[in-house]
């Protein structure tokens, strides 16, 4: 039986870093599930989309960090300029 993890996701995009933790089965899981969590007023606050953020989790470029355990990240554009996400198991979930 494959067991939910703690993913924490760390946001960085236009000098700012947002962090939240989503629990599922795999990164790629805990992308749309952290996303479907977050407030339109954070999103107006951060200064991107919805569907910005969206199109950049839906590219399934999500690359193990090299050297790091349990770390990916995957990045895209907005259209204020890079958009940076890391993704960080951090346990497993009880």
């Amino acid at each position: 039986m494959t067991k939910n993890r703690l993913y924490t996701i760390v946001l960085d995009y236009k000098g700012g870093t947002y962090i939240s933790q989503v629990s599922a089965l795999s990164p790629a899981a805990a992308l749309p599930k952290w996303l479907s969590k977050l407030k339109d007023a954070d999103l107006m606050e951060w200064g991107i989309t919805r569907e910005e953020l969206t199109g950049i989790t839906k590219s399934g470029n999500i690359v193990p960090l090299d050297g790091c355990v349990s770390v990916w990240c995957i990045s895209g554009s907005g259209r204020r300029g890079l958009v940076l996400m890391n993704i960080v198991a951090t346990r497993r979930s009880s």
